[in-house]
């Protein structure tokens, strides 16, 4: 009878190195069909014909043979340095010659169809199946059953669990990524809808984090005797770069990362999901690197899911990088493993001001665009900085160089907020040069700006960050009649930071139920603090009025709301507008917790001469007989009611199609003090009288 070993091996290459990784994988290939063969032909006979012992005998040396010969040319070719995936594969996981003999069963299939109907054969089965592990130990053995393979039961379940941890999934199939890794030879990667697998490249440092990141790869490198896992579990907020801070630590160690989410897609069942982390597992030795694990917080309200996800992940890697939100209590999850919380905050500003500048000084802009005043005005992520970088180069792509307005509108684009269930977004169209309003109270404007504009100077580089624990923001109150120009200033500054306004609604926000208001008052300030605009009280005469003496529960909860307002506002580092019509109302206690108090007096008749100047926009057409100075001098009024007379009047013009002249703004007056329930003779106009009805 011929020999099996020399049908399928040359025993003049021995020792031979192999020419290339495919051949070592033929011979795998070979080894495993030499076994097929040789049990069809010991127990392919009938039922009832005795054991051929002699040949079985001579099947098993030719087996040993070929297995020998193998390791001989795999020991010639290691010690060239090529690469042999089978042989990577048996040494990392650790494989016995019965393992490697499994391994390669199951791959036949994927290597060649053909295979298909010779393993049915060999299973005893007529039709094309799949390999059992019944059937790799009674070929490794050529054993006609159970009873003929000494310890069988015993090499079954070792057998049983070592294939399941290093190459088949949960229903007793090859691993798709464990057949590719060997068929490719190791040079296709896994796929990223399993996971993704992070190759170091580069040891760039990173603008923020640096330190943190070289702790973390020091406690891991330290770390290398434990037997148990180490979980590192990186907690903070959604796009503070947990995932960066992960790559940049399998940077720091020179060690590939599989990052591997937590967070299923609705459609996968239970058995796919876990196959997959047991895929990104096998992968993470495949490349000897680390297990990442994002979206750990989809698992919480699962405990025993997430439970069974950390045993697994340990399995696979020393050390377990667990990216989490700040939400949610793992101390459950912690306990009985080697445990270690790093939180992640959002960058200092310092780190802000360079993540922005490293955004900005990739964009085609038309006018500068300071770093330090966009950190200032927001409060982000490194994830929205470089989505702000983003989006903007999009816009300039479409429309050319971009201006500071325009920055600010694509990095409005990265926040999400639910503002608009208590507040109105107001679009801000005034300027310093529109505001009628004393010196000294323009300069506290300016100042309340300033303050904003500067944060990164006086808090960061000057150290008054360190002396104060809140009450970084800026809070205004803005006192005085109605329509002296509180709103339009509270618009001016909006414009001139380039930050967005919500007027806060109060009449949705203050409740008659206790404990409403506060928690109203609380949902509109995490609501502003991720979003970075201004929120604008109008009209607080009703929350910050005087305390009044406890009489009852509702005195009480009056208190307690302004106070809890003052408290929000304090901790609230952007800024904070109110208005009020009568100061004397609100309590002067409240005034050393307020920023800036502004007072908006009643405009004399120079001030309202400005006013009128400037309140008709320069593509109004004029007529030549509209007098300033007599509507200054005739008509003592706010700017608010000269607003209102200026529009009324070219409404009335344009329905003529002539220019606005006085006769429009007499009639237009005329409506406006009647509103207001003053009754006005034509007399009370002076020379211009002849021109009413």
């Amino acid at each position: 009878m011929e020999s099996l070993f020399r049908r399928y091996f040359n025993p003049d290459d021995f020792g031979a190195p192999y020419e290339e990784p495919e051949e070592h994988l033929l011979d795998l290939v070979y080894w495993v069909r030499e076994a097929l063969d040789g049990w069809n032909r010991l127990y392919g006979q009938k039922e009832n014909q005795p054991m051929p012992e002699a040949g079985r005998e001579k099947w098993v040396q030719d087996l040993d043979k070929s297995l020998f010969h193998m390791d001989a040319r795999v020991s010639a070719s290691v010690k060239r340095g090529d690469f042999l995936a089978v042989q990577y594969v048996r040494e990392l996981f650790h494989l016995t010659d019965l393992e490697v003999f499994t391994l390669i069963l199951y791959l036949l299939p994927r290597y060649d169809e053909s295979f298909g109907p010779l393993l049915g054969k060999g299973r005893g089965e007529g039709r094309q199946t799949g390999p059992s592990l019944d059937m790799a130990l009674k070929l490794f053995h050529l054993a006609r059953g159970p009873e003929d393979v000494p310890g069988y039961h015993r090499q079954r379940h070792q057998l049983e669990k070592k294939a399941f941890y290093a190459f088949l999934q949960k229903d007793g199939t090859l691993d798709k990524r464990m057949a590719d890794f060997l068929l490719q030879n190791g040079r296709e990667p896994l796929e990223r809808e399993v996971a993704e697998t992070f190759l170091p490249q580069n040891t760039e440092a990173l603008l923020w984090g640096e330190e943190e990141a070289r702790h973390l790869a020091e406690t891991i490198a330290g770390d290398g005797e434990e037997k148990e896992p180490l979980f590192l579990c990186l907690r903070g907020p959604s796009g503070v770069g947990r995932t960066t801070r992960a790559k940049r630590v399998a940077q720091l160690l020179g060690i590939p990362a599989v990052i591997f989410s937590c967070a299923p897609s609705p459609q996968m069942r239970r058995e796919d999901f876990f196959d997959a982390l047991r895929t990104a597992g096998r992968e993470t030795i495949l490349v000897q690197g680390m297990l990442v694990l994002r979206q750990l917080d989809a698992l919480l309200e699962e405990p025993d899911t997430a439970r069974q996800v950390l045993d697994m992940a340990g399995m696979f890697s020393g050390a377990v990088l667990l990216l989490c939100g700040e939400e949610g209590n793992l101390l459950e999850l912690s306990q009985g493993r080697r445990w270690l919380e790093v939180p992640i905050a959002l960058p200092d500003k310092k780190a802000s001001i360079a993540l922005w500048q490293r955004e900005l000084s990739a964009l085609p802009l038309k006018e500068p665009v300071d770093g330090a005043e966009m950190a200032n005005k927001f409060t982000f992520t490194p994830a929205q900085i470089v989505g702000t970088g983003q989006r903007a180069a999009g816009e300039a792509r479409l429309h050319g160089p971009l201006g500071r307005q325009d920055v600010t509108r694509a990095a409005y684009h990265q926040v999400s907020h639910k503002l608009g269930e208590h507040a109105t977004l107001i679009y801000a169209r005034h300027t310093w040069d529109q505001l009628v309003l004393g010196q000294q109270e323009k300069e506290m404007l300016r100042m309340a700006c300033d303050q904003v504009r500067y944060q990164h100077v006086v808090y960061d580089k000057w150290g008054f960050d360190k002396r104060l624990a809140y009450g970084k923001g800026v809070s205004m109150l803005f006192a005085g009649p109605p329509g002296t120009g509180k709103t339009m200033a509270a618009q001016v500054v909006a414009s001139d930071l380039g930050i967005e306004m919500y007027k806060v609604d109060l009449s949705q926000v203050v409740s008659k139920y206790i404990g409403e208001t506060e928690k109203n008052l609380n949902q509109v300030f995490s609501e502003a603090k991720k979003s970075n605009v201004i929120l604008f009280f109008d009209e607080t005469d009703a929350i910050l009025g005087k305390r009044t003496e406890v009489k009852d529960s509702h005195d009480k909860n009056a208190n307690l709301e302004t106070a809890y307002l003052l408290q929000k506002m304090e901790e609230y580092d952007g800024i904070t507008v109110m208005t009020t019509n009568y100061k004397e109302n609100i309590d002067s206690a409240f005034f050393r917790r307020i920023s800036y108090v502004i007072h908006f007096s009643f405009p004399d008749e120079k001030a309202r001469r400005a006013i009128w100047k400037g309140i008709f926009p320069k593509e109004t057409p004029l007529g030549e007989d509209v007098d300033l100075d007599y509507l200054a001098r005739q008509f003592s009024i706010t700017g608010g009611s000269i607003k209102n007379i200026a529009l009324v009047a070219s409404f009335m013009a344009a329905r003529k199609d002539v220019p606005v002249g006085m006769e429009h703004i007499l009639r237009a007056t005329q409506f406006e003090m009647a509103k207001q329930g003053k009754i006005m003779l034509r007399e009370d106009y002076g020379e211009y009288g002849y021109l009413l009805p």
